[in-house]
């Protein structure tokens, strides 16, 4: 799940200085390429997506260059420049489909359109001054009506949905206000999963049909690292290794930060307090499940900033993807229905992509939201540390690589099947930011 789209964490570069509007004509093509993969990186363009693509940008624009990037750095090196090498820190940001649409159609432009370095300049400028299409307020909203729907999905009962939406809006009210602080993002997830226990399990001591896993986990699903795991391991996959590794390593690290947060809150409400036994996850109904994934939709569209115009496509995606693993799920074992669920979901955002010229992550990121194995991550880390069930624990943790694995061979299936269908040979694989 995504998180809350927080104020720009990436600081202002030093080759963005100084901007003259007025002097776009004198810009050179070398700077116009910088600024447009600084800002493809800080969208959340994985390494496998953002090097191919840049490589063909600057190939347009008589800049040949070779990219490297890594989710906290961006090497680059121009042709004409031999022996030289340009390093760019870079800050690892909330997706934000808002602007990475943007910058998509800017780079389309440059390859299709013969779009001119100032031209593209001023392109860059504009996105790069635009604010977040949805107030602070609104993802508050979002992370509560978030943390609702996954509850019902995780096979809570009303009492756990109620109390999951609840907590996540104060999840999401933490998230905004330690954010605008300037808290570090670890520290966030410390506090806000000690909230979120602590809330669930006085919910638990008044309402004894709830569930104070069910309800923690839901509410802090906005901040469990379950898709940058699958964009890890795709990137592991397709031999961007330490841009892979290092972003396995950060998503790893935020689980473990949640974790923690999570023993902290169990250590503080326990010594006060006994708690009730929790009651038991109930498998949702499918048409119950499948109505909840239209306020879940429009929650991600809120979160990951979509354009108003795109919002309908995030909604085809949840529901494709949601959906697709249901029924596959009738005939498939478990982790064969995964791939399958992601094979019909990455082929269904390359038509649409090729159809509508819009970015493949717009209609791919919603349906693999809702197939990444986050949560089990959560489970198995807590049953662990929280319960001391290593065994148990293990087994949930080798049950979410093996469910993260099948995403990525069902992504890598589509990079194949996809280019036939839509009449072209793409090279990149589809984008998983």
């Amino acid at each position: 799940m995504p998180p809350v789209t927080h104020p720009s964490t990436t600081p202002p570069s030093a080759l963005t200085d100084d901007r003259d509007h007025n002097n776009s004509a004198s810009v050179p093509a070398e700077r116009v390429i910088i600024e447009l993969a600084r800002n493809l990186h800080a969208s959340g363009s994985p390494a496998y997506e953002l090097d191919q693509r840049m490589e063909d940008v600057a190939a347009y624009l008589g800049c040949p260059a070779t990219f490297f990037s890594t989710p906290t750095s961006l090497f680059i090196t121009f042709a004409h420049e031999e022996g030289r090498t340009r390093l760019l820190r870079v800050y690892p940001c909330d997706t934000n489909l808002g602007r990475y649409a943007g910058f998509y159609a800017t780079q389309r432009a440059i390859e299709h359109e013969g779009l001119s370095v100032p031209q593209a300049w001023e392109r860059i400028q504009t996105l790069e001054s635009t604010a977040n299409t949805y107030s602070q307020p609104l993802q508050v909203l979002a992370c509560g009506i978030a943390a609702a729907c996954f509850g019902l999905l995780v096979g809570g009962n009303a009492t756990v949905v109620a109390a999951a939406g609840a907590t996540g809006l104060l999840t999401g009210g933490l998230l905004i206000g330690l954010s605008q602080r300037n808290c570090p993002a670890h520290l966030i997830n410390i506090i806000a999963a000690i909230g979120a226990y602590i809330v669930a399990s006085l919910v638990q001591t008044r309402f004894t049909s709830s569930s104070v896993e069910l309800t923690s986990l839901a509410a802090l699903i906005v901040l469990v690292p379950g898709l940058q795991l699958t964009i890890s391991i795709n990137e592991l996959a397709t031999q961007n290794l330490a841009s892979g590794s290092a972003r396995f390593a950060g998503a790893m690290m935020s689980l473990l930060t949640l974790v923690f947060g999570v023993y902290m809150g169990h250590a503080l409400i326990h010594s006060l307090m006994p708690i009730p036994p929790s009651s038991a996850a109930r498998a949702p109904e499918i048409a119950t499940s499948m109505i909840s994934i239209l306020p879940l939709g429009l929650s991600l569209a809120v979160l990951f900033q979509a354009r108003y115009r795109d919002i309908a496509w995030v909604l085809t995606s949840a529901f494709v993807g949601y959906g697709s693993l249901r029924l596959a799920g009738w005939w498939l074992q478990p982790f064969a229905a995964v791939w399958a669920a992601a094979v019909i979901a990455g082929v269904c955002s390359h038509l649409i992509s090729h159809w509508r010229h819009i970015p493949p992550a717009i209609t791919l990121m919603p349906a693999l939201i809702l197939l990444v194995p986050g949560s089990l991550g959560f489970f198995g880390l807590s049953a662990i540390i929280l319960n001391n069930d290593v065994p148990g624990g293990l087994r949930i943790v080798s049950t979410m690589m093996l469910t993260t694995i099948s995403i990525v061979a069902g992504l890598l299936t589509t990079d194949v099947i996809a280019p036939m269908l839509s009449g072209h040979r793409n090279r990149s694989i589809p984008p998983l930011i």
